[in-house]
């Protein structure tokens, strides 16, 4: 004959074996914070500000200072090489030169009739009639003659290039881009009257973070846009990179337009893509890293299989509480930020979210 259990005594047996110390509790998940690498930077890093400007272009003033007679052109004027653009009041510069002129013919008079008196001492001191000293003193008064026709004559260079540069000359063919002064004004010495740039070599200049240009070799292509029609795009190249930091981080780089779909001007504000490879600069919390150096690591999380894995690094310069990871990571990994000293490879955790909604503020 079966004996029949009663059912609340079957239950109450199973769970006093449920409750026994001889059944270990599960080991609860450590909860860990994270943060993601190069996580919302991707696309902002890989789009730089650049300027575009013509390759020739030159700044005109005055050699000379003066009253401005003429400007014969304005901005945007087509200008030719040698093309006359602005004068000087040429009538201080052609007295000087006048004056430079009358001082040249009286050191060359006097330079010759200083040279024939040598001429004549020389002679007598050969008959004996003079003394050394007097022939020295001929000698000298010669000397003194030819150096003061040197003065002249230099003097005399510098009013006729005075005068000739009293014209400002176009030095290449272009336009005009600025006009700074009016005739009439005043212009001081290299005081700026006209601003040209050439046509048809335009160039971009880019201020770039250092660890961006070291990705890149002169020659390389990067598309570029200009910022009112992002739509289009074309093709620069780059030129040459600084060698000299601008602000500690930065290098000022050149970059030819190789081709272009769009009207492109001097002045345009374009955007360079580059690639996230070059562009994205990795980096973690120092807290992060565990480990000796040499066997530097840190611990990425699997979201799908919600477990951490002890992954090698290769670690670059610090900054502050960061550091740069040069090798071993990829934009978007998920490292563990603090207690990765005691994790281990494989372990299950759960993924810290914070209560407050603060840093969620103006999100929709």
């Amino acid at each position: 004959m079966r004996s029949i259990v009663p059912a609340g005594l079957l239950a109450a047996t199973l769970l006093l074996s449920a409750c026994s110390p001889d059944t270990p509790a599960p080991e609860p998940l450590r909860t860990v914070k994270l943060e993601a690498v190069g996580a919302g930077s991707s696309a902002a890093a890989s789009r730089f500000v650049a300027t575009l400007r013509q390759e020739q272009r030159a700044e005109l003033a005055f050699e000379n200072g003066g009253r401005i007679a003429e400007i014969a052109v304005d901005v945007g004027d087509r200008v030719r090489k040698g093309q006359v653009l602005a004068r000087l009041d040429a009538e201080p510069a052609r007295l000087r030169l006048a004056q430079a002129e009358a001082n040249l013919r009286a050191a060359t008079v006097q330079a010759r009739e200083r040279q024939i008196q040598l001429q004549q001492q020389q002679a007598m001191f050969e008959d004996g009639a003079i003394s050394q000293a007097t022939l020295t003193s001929a000698q000298v008064a010669d000397d003194s003659a030819r150096a003061q026709l040197r003065v002249a004559e230099s003097e005399r260079a510098l009013a006729a290039r005075a005068l000739r540069q009293s014209e400002l000359r176009a030095p290449f063919d272009g336009s005009v881009v600025a006009r700074q002064l009016q005739p009439q004004a005043d212009a001081l010495v290299g005081q700026t009257v006209l601003q040209v740039e050439g046509q048809g070599q335009p160039q971009a200049l880019a201020t770039l973070p250092s660890s961006v240009t070291q990705g890149l070799a002169p020659g390389a292509l990067v598309r570029a846009m200009r910022s009112d029609a992002p739509q289009a795009t074309f093709a620069l190249r780059l030129r040459s990179v600084s060698t000299r930091l601008e602000g500690g981080a930065s290098v000022q780089a050149i970059f030819d337009v190789a081709e272009a779909s769009v009207t492109l001007r001097s002045g345009d504000s374009l955007l360079l893509a580059l690639s996230n490879e070059a562009a994205v600069d990795l980096s973690v919390p120092l807290q992060a890293v565990v480990g000796q150096q040499g066997e530097d690591a840190v611990y990425v999380y699997d979201a799908k299989a919600g477990t951490v894995a002890r992954r090698r690094v290769e670690l670059g310069s610090v900054e502050g509480e960061r550091v740069r990871v040069t090798a071993g990571l990829q934009p978007g990994d998920k490292v563990v930020t603090a207690g990765g000293a005691f994790l281990s490879d494989g372990q299950a955790v759960l993924p810290f979210h914070s209560a407050s909604r603060l840093n969620e503020a103006g999100r929709p």
